[in-house]
């Protein structure tokens, strides 16, 4: 009970700083790059961007014009290879998702594994509250940021939406465990072809309370590819520790159909001394195919682990993904 308590004093402190910030973070001048000529559109629909048409501010109008040309091209990439950076924003739709990793691995042999997602409003209820069954780690965190932990268990629970604003949004999930999660996200665009999105989460699981920061740099080097620089630091206080990440994706446009991910990134670990616990070097294959709900991926990736009491050792994988995909259903 007294961790619970100071949870949520914690949690309530920490958005109320945060909003505050942020809030006149959105008064503020943003800056213009130096040629608007950087960056071209990818082919996929504005839509799926946030804008501001309606807006009379100049300043409102400004950001959806820059939000708008960086907007494309990574909103294109988080959808197509499913990224939780747009598929957990307040302003995502339902969702459905089903797959199947088929995997050789280096002196272990085949592996199978199988997860499945959704997400969807209730009828007739506010769609600010979302019904959610996901497991507590997200697919994209973890392929960036491999581990040798054992999976974590999926759940049901509930989401409301309580922000859901241009460059910000905040929402509570309840699970069945129980456990209670706040995640407040800000993005801020720097010019035309650079952003940065601060992500916050505070949460209980159990008997465990722990928060996560999460810091990543999209810029657009042209309508064919996108740099992602992503960062995170994570303290929960049973270990009393610290869990820190840095890892590099590189997208690439191939079609409507086809892109490729290329990933670089290290982990590590101040419990029960500091070491680097991996570094990971990945490739990513996907393809829509057959239906608009079927993708295949192909992926080989290599792996330099090291475990509390374990010596560094190497591992090699390559994994074929089969994955059902419903959007906005």
């Amino acid at each position: 009970m007294l961790s619970t308590h100071r949870l949520s004093i914690t949690f309530l402190a920490s958005f109320l700083i945060l909003n505050s910030c942020f809030s006149f973070g959105e008064d503020s001048p943003i800056p213009k790059s130096k040629s608007e000529n950087s960056t071209s559109e990818l082919p996929p629909p504005v839509d799926t961007c946030n804008h501001n048409q309606d807006s009379s501010l100049i300043l409102d109008r400004t950001f959806d014009y820059l939000n708008t040309k960086l907007c494309q091209p990574a909103v294109w990439f988080d959808n197509f290879f499913v990224d939780e950076r747009s598929d957990g924003d307040a302003r995502a739709g339902t969702i459905i998702r089903w797959y199947n990793d088929f995997s050789m691995v280096e002196n272990e042999g085949y592996q199978f594994k199988t997860r499945f997602k959704a997400r969807f409003h209730l009828p007739e209820v506010n769609k600010r509250l979302k019904v959610v069954f996901e497991t507590d780690e997200e697919g994209d965190v973890f392929e960036l940021f491999p581990n040798t932990a054992e999976d974590a268990e999926s759940t049901l629970g509930l989401r409301y939406d309580w922000i859901q604003r241009t460059r910000q949004s905040f929402n509570i999930k309840l699970t069945a465990k129980p456990g209670i999660e706040g995640r407040f996200r800000y993005t801020y665009p720097f010019t035309i072809d650079t952003t940065a999105t601060l992500t916050q989460r505070i949460y209980q699981k159990k008997r465990v309370t722990g928060e996560k920061t999460e810091i990543d740099i999209d810029h657009s080097i042209n309508k064919a590819f996108l740099f992602r620089w992503s960062n995170f630091a994570t303290y929960e206080d049973d270990i009393k520790g610290w869990e820190f990440g840095s890892g590099m994706t590189l997208y690439q446009f191939i079609s409507d159909d086809q892109a490729l991910s290329y990933q670089a990134s290290t982990t590590g670990t101040n419990r029960p001394y500091h070491y680097i616990s991996n570094t990971h070097f990945s490739v990513t294959y996907r393809q829509n195919f057959l239906r608009s709900w079927l993708f295949y991926e192909l992926k080989p990736e290599y792996n330099w682990f090291k475990e509390e009491h374990i010596e560094r050792y190497q591992e090699a994988k390559f994994t074929l993904r089969l994955e059902v995909l419903f959007q906005n259903i």
